[in-house]
């Protein structure tokens, strides 16, 4: 084994050939790096990419139970209307009705299996409407 010389510059032992390989592969290297970084970006780029409207058009079950949402709480509010145009005792009963059964103790677990029987409830609840957008 020969002895290690601190001033002599590790690259005096390659030939020409061996060199112009070495800067080859380097810069094979740098590029293959680059092109993994871009696309990565463009992939990070695609996923969050906003597609609008995006999960209104997933399927016709997912309108279907968004209208018959919308169907049933306009049926709900329209009740509520009527009664209150009737006479305001009548409406103030209907309330304390309703809330007496929504409050209700046992009917409490039925209420959260519909809530989450209807996801569209639940997101309107913690204001992830789409339809506010």
């Amino acid at each position: 084994m020969s002895s290690i010389n601190k001033d002599s510059d590790p690259l005096d032992d390659f030939t020409e050939e061996q060199l112009a390989n070495l800067d080859k592969s380097i810069n094979t290297l740098d590029q293959e790096e680059k092109r993994w970084i871009q696309e990565q970006r463009e992939a990070v780029a695609r996923r969050f990419s906003k597609t609008p409207f995006r999960r209104l058009r997933k399927s016709p079950l997912e309108i279907i139970n968004r209208l018959l949402l919308f169907f049933f709480l306009g049926s709900f509010f329209f009740s509520f209307v009527s009664i209150y145009s009737i006479n305001l005792w009548w409406f103030l009963g209907y309330l304390g009705s309703a809330f007496s059964c929504i409050l209700y103790a046992p009917n409490r677990r039925a209420l959260k299996e519909l809530i989450a029987a209807w996801p569209n409830l639940e997101d309107l609840m913690k204001n992830r409407s789409l339809w506010r957008k």
